[in-house]
């Protein structure tokens, strides 16, 4: 089987190898050859991102011997994983430059949640890591061509001459560069590092950006499954919600990979209420504890989502946490979504893979514009 891409044998063997494919996506492509497409061209035909040849994910730190060439850094966000791709590990890195903060994917948010407001939630957010003007926090979607030409101008008067641009994977990072640019790009080299890095010019101007590939946290839960199943994962819409109201000892489960216990009542002996917030393609699910293994031996990839396919190998180590969530804040599960607790306080037993931190924080939708169920 050869990719219909570039033309090379598939294999299914080496994943930092050309022409590699998982070889649970390979089987899905006996008897149709002609559209297989190997890991290097799905990532561009899907990301707009070519990876280097040979693949090194050692990114982040070839980042650093190339710092030193740009005083200015343009950071891209995904809002909807916000705790996901604010990452410490780039925080470090480039806290010292002159950093603008690119918040994408605002579309995917309700239309209720004013942009104002949330300008002041992400400066509250970054304010104590970054010394950052509000003004360099911008906020666009690069798939509706939202805040683009706004950007633009900042950059202009800001008299920006050449900027880096950085982000984990999954954040849109080349969606607003195809935007934003004429697209025609060339490969920069700089000394000392194979990083593909590519140069671009802001259209209509004499600005250049410099794309590096997006970074692999590892931090996240999208980060244990293969590109091929983020894909999925990544919200096309706006993002999907869900009300609960459960009885104490129930379980809920975000995916396949989150789950949670309901340990005690909310205040005033009340039942607790909370929205799940996530992508379309992430199931949220509620069952009773005694079905816990019947739901993860028999029902991953229809009822328990993602993974999408029943054989997906996941080799995961979990781990038991126990949380407590007051009324009016929210537990953010970095590449799932966040649970906003509208009755608490939220007492929960969670179960979750290892190295993923979640994070309490103050709410991005709030009650008071008429989301309380």
């Amino acid at each position: 089987m050869k990719c219909h891409g570039c033309g090379i044998e598939i294999q299914t063997n080496n994943p930092d190898g050309l022409g590699f494919l998982p070889e649970h996506i390979y089987e899905k492509f006996v008897g149709h050859e002609d559209e297989a497409l190997c890991q290097r061209c799905f990532k561009l035909q899907h990301y707009g991102e070519l990876l280097p040849v040979p693949i090194n994910k050692n990114y982040l730190n070839q980042l650093k011997s190339i710092l030193h060439e740009f005083d200015t850094v343009l950071w891209v966000i995904d809002i909807i994983d916000f705790e996901g791709t604010y990452d410490k590990d780039i925080l470090n890195l480039i806290k010292d430059k002159n950093i603008f903060l690119i918040i994408n994917k605002v579309d995917l948010l309700p239309k209720t949640v004013p942009f104002v407001e949330l300008k002041d939630w992400v400066f509250d957010r970054v304010k104590n890591d970054l010394n950052i003007k509000k003004d360099n926090i911008r906020l666009i979607s690069a798939k509706k061509n939202f805040g683009i030409n706004r950007l633009t101008k900042i950059l202009k008067e800001n008299e920006i001459k050449k900027a880096l641009v950085v982000g984990t994977t999954n954040v849109g990072k080349s969606s607003l560069l195809n935007n934003i640019t004429n697209v025609k790009i060339t490969t920069s080299s700089f000394p000392g590092t194979t990083l593909g890095i590519v140069k671009r010019k802001i259209l209509g101007t004499d600005i250049e950006l410099y794309d590096t590939p997006g970074i692999e946290t590892k931090k996240r839960f999208t980060d244990f499954f293969d590109i091929y199943t983020q894909v999925e994962m990544i919200p096309k819409r706006t993002i999907s919600r869900k009300t609960f109201k459960p009885d104490v000892g129930k379980i809920v489960f975000v995916s396949a990979l989150f789950r949670f216990k309901i340990l005690s009542l909310a205040k005033d002996n009340l039942k607790p209420i909370f929205l799940i917030f996530a992508p379309e393609n992430i199931s949220f699910h509620q069952t009773k504890e005694e079905r816990i293994q019947d739901l993860m031996k028999n029902h991953i990839g229809d009822v328990l989502y993602p993974p999408y396919e029943k054989d997906y190998p996941l080799n995961i180590e979990f781990e038991k946490e126990i949380i407590s969530i007051d009324e009016g804040d929210e537990l953010a599960m970095p590449g799932l979504g966040w649970i906003s607790v509208r009755r608490g306080p939220l007492n929960i037993e969670v179960i979750k893979p290892k190295n993923i931190e979640l994070v309490i924080r103050k709410p991005l939708i709030t009650p008071k514009r008429g989301n309380l169920y």
